[in-house]
């Protein structure tokens, strides 16, 4: 009679066991699944955050370039050259404003003590030294403005004077006025662009110390 329970037993010793160890098989799927999901949700983060900066070596390299054409010793630009400028000022601009975009986005996303407070603090650098090329922009256009119309004026009372044209005739001179006209507003608005980046770059850099 006792052998009678002695396969029952033993059946229920290894379900035992079966069930014991498909617990723990499962609590490590789970485990390894989370880790999973982890991983690849701080690699979308560190690609979010490579991005943001490439986009801002980008712009800064365009600020280079605007800066140059301006900086440039007796640089005689024409109304297309003005305009195209105010056109990769806009360009910028937009650009800035998308940067931003991002950095506000990742405001609710990232976590204090992350891994990614050296990129944010790359943001927050290039950010700013971005906001000091844009107030140089703004000096050094605002110098060729007042060269320019000094020129213009100059042109202006020969031409009146002698009743010839000298330098640039008045239909040129109207046009570059309209164009370092479009130039200061293309400025104005990178410049309101350029603080509203710095100001999330900051507040990014402080929400993931």
């Amino acid at each position: 009679m006792k052998f009678k329970f002695v396969l029952p037993a033993a059946i229920v010793t290894v379900l035992g066991v079966s069930l014991a160890f498909g617990s723990v098989t499962t609590k490590k799927t789970v485990r390894s699944a989370e880790q999973t999901v982890a991983a690849a949700a701080k690699a979308e983060k560190l690609k979010q955050m490579k991005d943001i900066l490439f986009k801002l070596v980008r712009q800064d390299e365009y600020l280079d370039e605007v800066i140059e054409t301006l900086d440039t010793a007796n640089a005689r630009l024409t109304a297309q050259d003005i305009s195209a400028l105010s056109l990769r000022l806009k360009i910028i601009q937009v650009n800035l404003d998308n940067t931003a975009a991002l950095n506000k986005a990742q405001f609710t996303e990232i976590q204090p003590g992350s891994s990614l407070s050296p990129y944010t603090k790359t943001i927050r650098s290039y950010s700013a030294k971005m906001n000091k090329k844009v107030a140089r922009v703004g000096l050094l256009a605002a110098a060729f403005a007042a060269k320019n119309k000094k020129t213009a004026m100059r042109d202006a009372v020969s031409s009146r004077k002698t009743g010839k044209v000298y330098g640039k005739n008045i239909t040129q001179l109207l046009e570059d006025q309209q164009a370092i006209k479009q130039l200061s507003t293309a400025i104005k608005s990178l410049k309101s662009s350029s603080a509203k980046l710095t100001a999330t770059s900051n507040w990014l850099y402080i929400v993931s110390k």
